[in-house]
């Protein structure tokens, strides 16, 4: 049977009866030496990964910020490619090099007043720029020499028509970056403050589950840095476990009382996870439908402002299709940070 059956010690967890929640106050300040744990004691720094913008990005100021509350040191990198002139190299090379010239002059200049401003505070941050060409290689060799323990891009959204002939950036740092990936959108505050954990029960081996500790392992100690109130969701998807069951002669006769019961098995450990990471009642949330549109739905009506997602290696039709987490993203309402199996 799936996942959800490798139960542990069974608790009775919250279970909603809508989609909408009350609004709690963040939990108390923590001493400074467990704010700064996570980033100091497992990786040298913050990847920020900076915008072709000459502007403080949603994305500039979260790693900022983060940077600031953990203590962890900042780089920033500095990629040399701008689709526009790109696009006009097509038609005249000599033209695209002189323009390109020129943007990076004066991006470079921009990023290193902003180096120098946020030092000037106090904040240990460098500038590095990188360039190949190819913007996606470029991250990663950046990713591979820093091993930074957070990469924290801006989101963006690449056209429909676009996504059909190639794969967006952000789609390509999900499934390969070997650290976690924050994509940030817009947001009144630096840090988050309403932090929601998407867990999937519904898993096939033992290295899928341990995906579930990773998620929750990063949101709890992130949540911790940054006073934020930190809730837990799981998607109980009745008709993929029923699809997943059916054969070359069709669909699979269910015993009665058999889909109550393996409901009641995923919502105990589901309660069991939670309570493994510290995670109150009242903020665990037990649905069932389609995990795509309902973590979006609930996300939305509650204001989240971070929601932290895993992803898994895929093969054949489900690399195709993509996942939860790609899904999402493309209608992302709040910022997004994913966790890749076994990048911890």
């Amino acid at each position: 049977m799936p996942g959800a059956l490798h139960a542990h010690t069974p608790l009775k967890a919250q279970r909603p009866d809508r989609l909408s929640i009350a609004d709690e106050p963040p939990p108390l300040s923590s001493p400074p030496e467990m704010m700064s744990e996570v980033y100091v004691k497992d990786s040298p720094c913050l990847l920020l990964i900076a915008s072709s913008k000459q502007e403080r990005t949603p994305a500039f100021e979260r790693a900022v910020a983060l940077a600031r509350t953990s203590g962890a040191r900042l780089l920033i990198a500095a990629l040399d490619h701008v689709k526009l002139l790109e696009i006009m190299g097509l038609f005249n090379p000599e033209a695209l090099a002189k323009l390109r010239d020129a943007h990076l002059q004066v991006h470079q200049h921009w990023l290193e007043s902003q180096v120098q401003e946020e030092r000037s505070k106090g904040l240990d941050v460098d500038l590095q720029r990188w360039g190949t060409g190819d913007v996606f290689e470029d991250i990663q060799h950046c990713v591979r020499s820093v091993r930074p323990v957070m990469l924290i891009k801006d989101v963006h959204h690449e056209a429909s028509l676009q996504r059909l002939f190639s794969t967006p950036l952000d789609w390509e740092l999900l499934r390969h970056c070997a650290c976690p990936v924050q994509l940030v959108i817009r947001s009144t505050h630096p840090l988050p403050v309403k932090m929601l954990a998407a867990v999937n029960l519904y898993r096939s081996n033992d290295a899928d589950l341990r995906l579930n500790h990773q998620i929750l392992n990063v949101a709890t100690q992130l949540a911790l840095q940054c006073h934020a109130v930190l809730h837990v969701l799981y998607v109980y998807d009745w008709a993929a476990i029923y699809a997943s069951g059916m054969t070359m002669m069709g669909a699979m006769p269910v015993e009665p009382g058999f889909q109550e019961a393996l409901s009641d098995a995923h919502e105990e450990s589901f309660a069991s996870l939670c309570a493994q990471h510290g995670i109150m009642e009242r903020r665990r949330h037990f649905m069932t439908g389609t995990p795509q549109p309902t973590i979006e739905a609930f996300a939305r009506l509650n204001d989240f402002d971070l929601l932290v997602m895993g992803t898994m290696p895929r093969h054949g039709l489900e690399q195709v299709m993509g996942n939860t987490a790609e899904v999402v993203l493309t209608h992302a309402p709040c910022s997004v940070l994913v966790v890749r199996a076994g990048s911890l």
